[in-house]
């Protein structure tokens, strides 16, 4: 008896509780801090240039070699980034190429809505790393 009437206050309380469910688009996701969303490459904010030289360190650290690096050797002989792929459909958002960058070049954006019917539109380049759409959470609110 005493445990129907336990839980007999229980769902009575869950009546005048705000509902957990969020309706989805309409209402925001508020997304955790430390959430993986897709990778992106960080600016230098005094050059704005990518602070990723090429080194290969997180396309060697991925267990699943979804990074593609290319790099070009310029006038003076520096080696730098020219090309950066990174292939969302093979991605398990494992975390090692962010952990493994020496330079902390690359990062993960807050960016979750990754699904796509085409499996080349989930191959993203260079410039569609460097600042994906929702990657400064609330800067402009």
């Amino acid at each position: 008896m005493l445990q129907l009437l336990k839980n007999f206050f229980m769902g009575l309380g869950s009546i005048f509780r705000k509902p957990r469910i969020v309706v989805f688009p309409t209402e925001k996701i508020i997304i955790p801090e430390k959430s993986r969303g897709m990778l992106n490459l960080k600016l230098d904010l005094d050059s704005l240039n990518v602070l990723c030289n090429g080194c290969g360190d997180c396309a060697s650290a991925c267990p699943e070699q979804c990074i593609t690096i290319k790099r070009k050797a310029q006038e003076d002989g520096e080696q730098v980034l020219d090309r950066f792929k990174h292939d969302l459909g093979k991605c398990i958002f494992c975390g090692e190429c962010v952990d493994e960058c020496a330079l902390d070049a690359i990062g993960f954006s807050h960016r979750y809505k990754n699904a796509d019917s085409e499996r080349e539109n989930l191959i993203r380049e260079k410039n569609d790393l460097i600042r994906p759409p929702g990657t400064i959470r609330g800067f402009w609110k």
